[in-house]
């Protein structure tokens, strides 16, 4: 193929007179035409590296923007000149990126006049005027130093991304559909997470919530912020988590630091958060903030005062001649004291007949730290809750009693018995999740629970008499009437003014924080009387409740709180007399084991009832093994089946209890050197394997001497 010389169509007068300003441009691609129609490829070359001049390109570029169609046509014909349609296809892509390239960066600079016109960057207040946020929910002089991103503009309508055309016309892109963005960076002080304070206006007004760093940085978990009423959408999930960027960017100098914890109660550096308070012995301790974990948010609002200090003081002054209702106050205000004196937590328990005040101590005790309710938010609970749940509010609160409201809407026996053991261990169960091992939640507090059936009925283990003080009885005495009208007194009273003592306790605390070695010497001194007192391990235990118990006494009567008239110590002295007693589980079991057999004596080989003809009536279960009808019988032998089987139903573990039996000589024992706990008992002619219990210690269990 030969070269043709190609005959390029000269612009018309209307073209020329448009193309006024682009024509440097254009005399480039004329001229290096006008050398490619020639046909000499030597030239053709030196004409294509011309073409790569940058001032030329940038003037193509310029020139494609005001008219692409003459640009093009120019291209077009190069094209069509053999040998050089690749050449002319780069040109073409390599003008028409510089052509966008200019755009963007006159699309910026036109935001860049625009900022500038408006005082540079504008500040959220500034932007929002009279539709910012209330004081209270973001401070007016951290709206007036927050900025806008550069390219965005926040108004009452929402947030939208700004973009303009070469010729100046600016274009909102929404972003939200009402004002969002943030006020605070935060970092968690028990796990290091940091977290971002975010502020929007929903339906119901302005809103606030401490999230995860991730929640702002992808688009789906921006979208959790939906079920709170956010200016989020699935459409709008990546322009929106573009402008957190943006704006965590350009503010991260000015957006506040706050150190946040998950808990109430003590957090670092021996300070105490409360949600409306933070007490610190050092005034330079720093600001804290309360971020409560999901889902346990709005409990925050139960854990707050009102009424009047005095009021609560008038209330408490109805309960003085009642031991139990101080009790509750005790054990209430005690709770803090337990990370001051080093002593883990313990439960204390109101028991007995329905009616009788149990449920209005309860409430008495919630009135020390907070709102006393049936309802959320509320201080105190129902068992009726799941262990987790249970567990996660011991975490959150931390330092702070966990008060539950009758055992026997507990959804399970081992419920109550798990809570108290998990509680008073002070820590929950390991769990994983998708991103690793779940944080453990911890706390040391004590438990307040009532129920008409002690809690320590739901667990026949010695431990759970170790860690309850179980009080039995009517907390507002035996008088009906009389106990009907103080509880009305005391229930009104606390639902109009609670939650002072605490922040009473809290601040008395931290007055005399020099003073805590002092405070720990009295608790010393009251546990060494109560020890002294005690004549078993579990009562020994229980000295260091009740020396807790007795310093919180004597800070809250300092305090103002009325003394009582009878000595709640005296109560709580016989109830340790008591778990003592009650903690001596192998002798439980053999009580409940010897009352079994005298129940069905018919059914041991010995005591059998006999048909007409003489032969025995055998039981409808099998023997159950040997028991003389002799006066002189030496011990009753229980099948190894039958008792495993009869101690497990009553509730007892059967290790664990024939162990304790061996060690107190209460068995007979087998073998040829009288070892095994099992002897070889003949039932009707036939050998079986019994456990032999002495006569002696039938009689112990029986009280018979």
């Amino acid at each position: 193929m030969t070269d043709a010389n190609i005959v390029v169509a000269e612009p018309t007068h209307n073209e020329t007179e448009e193309a006024h300003d682009n024509d440097a441009a254009i005399q480039p691609l004329q001229e290096l035409i006008a050398v490619l129609q020639e046909g000499d490829r030597s030239a053709s070359a030196a004409a294509w590296v011309r073409m790569q001049n940058p001032d030329i390109l940038e003037a193509l570029a310029a020139a494609w923007n005001e008219d692409s169609d003459r640009i093009n046509s120019f291209i077009a014909t190069i094209e069509t000149i053999p040998r050089n349609i690749v050449r002319a296809r780069n040109l073409r892509s390599a003008v028409r990126r510089l052509a966008e390239e200019q755009q963007r960066r006159q699309v910026a600079s036109q935001i860049d006049i625009l900022e500038d016109q408006l005082n540079q960057l504008m500040s959220v207040a500034a932007s929002l005027g009279h539709a910012a946020p209330p004081a209270t929910l973001a401070d007016p002089t951290l709206l007036a130093q927050l900025r806008v991103p550069r390219g965005y503009q926040i108004d009452a309508s929402g947030v939208y991304r700004l973009s303009a055309s070469v010729d100046g016309e600016m274009t909102r892109h929404k972003v939200a559909s009402a004002p969002i963005f943030l006020v605070a960076r935060t970092s968690d002080i028990t796990t290091g997470e940091a977290k971002r304070q975010v502020v929007w206006r929903g339906a119901g007004g302005w809103c606030s919530r401490v999230v995860d760093r991730r929640v702002i940085l992808d688009t789906r978990r921006v979208l959790d912020l939906a079920d709170l009423e956010a200016p989020v959408s699935s459409p709008l999930a990546l322009p929106l988590i573009s402008f957190f960027s943006d704006y965590e960017a350009e503010n991260a100098h000015r957006l506040p630091s706050i150190r946040t914890s998950s808990h109430m109660g003590w957090i670092t550096g021996d300070s105490f958060l409360l949600p409306d308070v933070h007490y610190a012995a050092d005034d330079n301790a720093g600001r804290f903030s309360l971020t409560p974990p999901a889902g346990l948010e709005s409990q925050m609002k139960g854990w707050v005062t009102h009424g009047t200090w005095d009021g609560w003081i008038e209330t408490a002054a109805a309960g003085v001649d009642y031991p139990y209702m101080m009790v509750a106050i005790y054990a209430s205000a005690a709770a803090p004291l337990l990370h001051i004196l080093n002593v883990p937590g313990f439960v204390v328990d109101f028991s007995g007949e329905t009616s009788g005040g149990k449920t209005t101590a309860l409430r008495l005790a919630a009135s020390v730290w907070g709102r006393p309710g049936d309802s959320f938010p509320t201080a105190m609970f129902s068992w009726d809750a799941t262990k987790v749940w249970i567990e996660r509010m011991a975490g959150f609160i931390h330092s702070l009693p966990l008060i539950l409201d009758e055992t026997k809407r507990a959804k399970h026996p081992r419920v109550v018995r798990d809570v108290i053991y998990d509680f008073c261990q002070g820590q929950g169960r390991g769990r994983g999740s998708i991103e690793g091992t779940r944080h453990m939640s911890t706390w040391c507090s004590i438990l307040l629970s009532s129920g008409e059936g002690a809690a320590t009925s739901f667990s026949e283990d010695a431990g759970t008499r170790a860690r309850v003080l179980s009080l039995t009885g009517k907390p507002l005495g035996h008088d009906t009437l009389k106990g009907g009208q103080v509880s009305d007194q005391l229930q009104r009273g606390v639902a109009a003014n609670y939650g002072w003592l605490g922040r009473a306790v809290i601040r008395y605390l931290m007055a005399n924080h020099s003073r805590w070695d002092e405070i720990r010497t009295a608790y010393q001194a009251a546990k060494a009387r109560y020890v002294g007192a005690a004549q078993t391990a579990v009562a020994r235990r229980h000295a260091a409740h009740l020396a807790v118990l007795e310093v919180a006494a004597n800070i809250v009567h300092q305090l103002g709180v009325p003394e009582p008239t009878s000595d709640p110590f005296a109560v709580l002295f016989e109830a340790q007399i008591q778990a003592a007693l009650d903690a001596d589980r192998p002798l439980a079991a053999l009580e409940d084991v010897v009352t079994w057999c005298a129940m069905h004596q018919t059914s041991f080989w010995g005591r059998h009832e006999e048909l007409s003809d003489g032969s025995p009536r055998i039981p409808a279960r099998g023997w159950l093994g040997t028991w003389s009808a002799w006066d002189s019988w030496e011990y009753i032998a229980i099948s190894t089946v039958a008792l495993k089987r009869v101690l497990t139903d009553l509730g007892h573990r059967p290790d664990e209890i024939l162990h304790r039996w061996r060690e107190r000589e209460w068995m007979l024992l087998g073998g040829k050197d009288r070892t095994t706990t099992t002897k070889a008992v003949r039932i009707n002619k036939a050998p079986t394997r019994c456990y032999c219990l002495k006569r002696s210690a039938v009689n112990i269990a029986m009280d018979d001497d």
